[in-house]
């Protein structure tokens, strides 16, 4: 079944609720564009450019009316800008809106225009007397001409440095134990529970840090998971993963998802395991179906396709690294550190923060990273694919990224973004780096919220994951 979202920059969020949330305390109206962000399982819409009133363009009388040639000249402006219409307008009371008759009414015949002159449906969006968005699409009924159906959205995402979102209770109920997660709960409260419960969450990489934030988010309360990965579990995995022996062989999605449901503490856990590469579209899509992605890759490719999601999908991405440093031999630790940070709007991203180089990438969407006769022609210092790691490490690694998360989220006493942050083994030193920005020339910040129409394809053929699958097949 599909599902739909509308993402809303905070900028946007603020020029809108100025306008719309009326001291008075009568509705007003505007009209805006949106781009599609389209996933496997959800249709997303990100806001573009508001289109405000001409003056003589709206009647506001306690109710609120608009003239046609407002609705015309929104129409041609989304056109002329290749993008979709958005109808908003406010309500004098808190929380998620429904509609009245006449909300339904002015919708439905706004839709057949919006769709046929922009070439996609038309959205409606309403704002609460506390800043909450609801939405609805307009899609064409697939038999009867002129017919348009509404199916309302799940949540509405507003995006600034802390994450807002206003969830769609009969789509999206919450899901808690109040038994179970009684201390939890303590610590910040029903209503964030409630909300943390209907989170998203997409996990690409179950690697030794992917699989234990997802049994630290499973046992937090979480209930919607989407894993990406298409690895097979081996031997060597055992001393740094939380699955078992007996997942020797199987894919590292299924393995994950047991612990996931072993670990549980909601009531109700829905996962969506994809044993897909997010370098391929099968895996591409589905991270479009998420709130918030976990980038536990250690690959350059994988986690430029996750920076280009962050910005151009304004999906944000928590991502994290370790570099232990050893003697030649392997046998005498040298130095261990590890980073967390949380990219995507008004944060810098993860190019600038010099977690990956494109040159990089794009060796290994040409496979020259995993070719041998390749590698042993380059200097150590060229690329480096380090594999020394302990669990502890990556323990501490997976908590530093949900607390990213729950900062981003939950914002305790206001702040929301605690920067770029690295621990230092040896001297036990945190250090919180939150003075970087991206350069002048950055693409990902020329890219950010266009969406699909960013018009660049980023996944492509992963020779290494479709061996994966295959030998699990033998």
């Amino acid at each position: 079944m599909k599902r739909f979202g509308v993402v809303v920059p905070d900028e946007s969020h603020q020029v809108l609720q100025n306008h719309l949330l009326r001291v008075d305390g009568q509705e007003d109206l505007c009209f805006a564009t949106y781009v599609p962000s389209t996933g496997s399982n959800r249709h997303s819409g990100i806001v573009r450019e508001i289109i405000l009133p001409n003056e003589g363009e709206r009647k506001v009388h306690g109710n609120v009316g608009f003239l046609p040639t407002y609705f015309e000249r929104a129409m041609l402006f989304a056109r002329k800008r290749k993008e979709g219409l958005v109808f908003l307008h406010s309500h004098p009371v808190p929380g998620w809106q429904g509609m009245s008759n006449d909300d339904v009414i002015a919708e439905e015949r706004m839709a057949p225009a919006a769709n046929t002159l922009t070439g996609l449906p038309l959205i409606g969006m309403t704002i609460g007397t506390d800043g909450a968005w609801s939405a609805r699409f307009w899609l064409k009924d697939s038999v009867e001409k002129r017919k348009f159906n509404r199916y309302w959205c799940e949540s509405v995402r507003v995006l600034s440095k802390k994450l807002n979102i206003t969830f769609n209770d009969d789509l999206l109920p919450p899901q808690f134990d109040s038994k179970k997660q009684l201390r939890t709960i303590s610590a910040w409260g029903r209503k964030t529970q409630e909300d943390l419960s209907r989170l998203r969450i997409g996990i690409v990489g179950l690697g030794s840090v992917g699989s234990i934030v997802a049994e630290v988010l499973a046992r937090t309360g979480f209930s919607n998971f989407v894993l990406i990965d298409f690895d097979t579990v081996e031997e060597k995995n055992l001393d740094r993963t939380n699955v078992l022996k007996a997942d020797v062989g199987r894919a590292k999605v299924f393995a994950v998802e047991e612990v996931i449901r072993r670990s549980a503490t909601s009531p109700t856990i829905h996962i969506d395991s994809i044993e897909y590469s997010i370098c391929e579209k099968n895996g591409y899509r589905s991270a479009l179906d998420c709130d918030i992605l976990f980038s536990c890759v250690d690959r350059p490719w994988p986690r430029q396709i996750l920076n280009f999601i962050a910005y151009a999908h304004m999906i944000p991405v928590i991502d994290g690294g370790i570099l232990v440093r050893t003697s030649r031999d392997n046998t005498r630790m040298i130095g261990a550190d590890w980073k967390a940070q949380t990219v995507g709007y008004k944060r810098p991203c993860l190019e600038c923060l010099g977690q990956y180089k494109t040159e990089n990438a794009n060796l290994e969407k040409e496979g020259k990273l995993d070719d041998p006769s390749y590698l042993a022609g380059l200097e150590k210092s060229q690329f480096i694919d380090a594999h020394e790691n302990v669990y502890v490490f990556s323990a501490n690694v997976a908590s530093m990224e949900v607390l990213q998360l729950l900062n981003m989220f939950i914002a305790p006493s206001g702040m929301a973004d605690v920067g770029q942050q690295m621990f230092h083994f040896v001297s036990g030193q945190l250090d919180q780096d939150k003075s970087k920005n991206c350069s002048v020339a950055c693409y990902f910040q020329e890219v950010a919220g266009k969406g699909d129409l960013a018009n660049i394809t980023v996944y492509g053929v992963h020779p290494v994951a479709e061996a994966a699958r295959l030998s699990r097949l033998i």
